[in-house]
C-alpha cells in the first residue's frame, strides 16, 4: 500500500515480481477484490 502510484514505485524498482500493490486512497470494495485477488490470482 502507498500513496504513490504503482507507475513510481513500479519505476523504482520497489515492487518484487507477484507482490500486490494498492494506492491509496482505496474503497473497501478496491480492499476486497485485491484481497480476493491475492488469494485466488486465477
Amino acid at each position: 500500500m502507498s500513496g504513490y502510484t504503482a507507475d513510481v514505485i513500479a519505476h523504482q524498482g520497489i515492487l518484487d515480481e507477484g507482490v500486490q500493490f494498492i494506492q491509496k486512497p482505496f474503497t473497501q470494495a478496491d480492499l476486497a477484490n485485491k484481497i480476493q485477488y491475492a488469494l485466488d490470482p486465477h
